[in-house]
């Protein structure tokens, strides 16, 4: 049977109809995803500065130099000691190491918002997983944070403490991002390694400042936050899920 110039034209009208809403929410998602690593890292230095500015000094670029800068980077246009600079940087094995965990970091973090965004906008978003996920944010943010400065500075007296924290801290934000999608069931087999980790960060962290942190409430709020949040939006969740089953 031959298709008919009229019956294309419907069939690409239609086609076109439904294909402009999917790209504007691939559109939308991707810009917040992008928004997130943009904006952190500028937000964090202005609270720095906001809070211990007056520790800070005023540098004069008129004869400011560094003389602990090796130059690869400038290739010929300048040696030696060199003059002000924005950011400077040397191209050593840290310096790498540096740079592809900062990428895997920002492509990770994008790529969990732009998975938020798109639960959000297709009514599939489970938003108590989304408080949790928020509130790990500033965690994984600090460990990138630190790990930039242990390779910076080169201090690695705490490094195995911090791995630890991370790694698990990252697993159980896998988890919280699984079930951010309402059509993947909650159980309490699921949370379980996500309420475990919270146990065994609040053990762990009890033998350094755990107790002046948390119970005293005298820590900053990234260090408080995610600890009550965790087991309350899993009880909330396991409440819904009981009371849904009844049903």
């Amino acid at each position: 049977m031959k298709t008919s110039l009229l019956d294309f034209y419907q069939f690409s009208k239609t086609k076109v109809y439904i294909s402009i809403p999917h790209m504007f929410d691939i559109f939308l998602s991707r810009l917040f995803g992008c928004l997130g690593p943009a904006l952190i890292p500028p937000l964090h230095i202005a609270i720095l500065y906001y809070f211990w500015h007056e520790f800070s000094r005023r540098v004069d670029k008129r004869y400011c130099s560094c003389s602990c800068w090796d130059t690869v980077f400038k290739g010929t246009y300048e040696s030696g000691i060199a003059s002000y600079k924005h950011i400077y940087f040397n191209a050593t094995a840290n310096t790498v190491k540096i740079w592809v965990l900062t990428v895997f970091c920002i492509i990770g973090f994008y790529e969990a918002v732009r998975w938020l965004i798109l639960l959000l906008i297709h009514h599939r978003l489970r938003y108590s997983m989304l408080i949790l996920f928020s509130c790990a944010v500033f965690s994984h943010y600090y460990s990138w944070w630190v790990y930039f400065n242990y390779w910076n500075d080169e201090y690695y007296s705490q490094w195995n403490h911090q791995l630890f924290f991370s790694s698990t801290e990252i697993l159980s934000s896998l988890l919280v991002l699984y079930l951010a999608d309402n059509r993947n069931v909650f159980s309490s087999i699921k949370s379980l390694p996500i309420i475990g980790i919270a146990i065994i960060h609040v053990i762990a962290g009890s033998l350094d400042q755990f107790v002046i942190n948390v119970i005293k409430g005298e820590g900053h709020w990234h260090q408080i936050i995610p600890y009550h949040f965790h087991p309350v939006m899993l009880f909330i969740n396991e409440r819904e899920n009981v009371y849904q089953n009844y049903l």
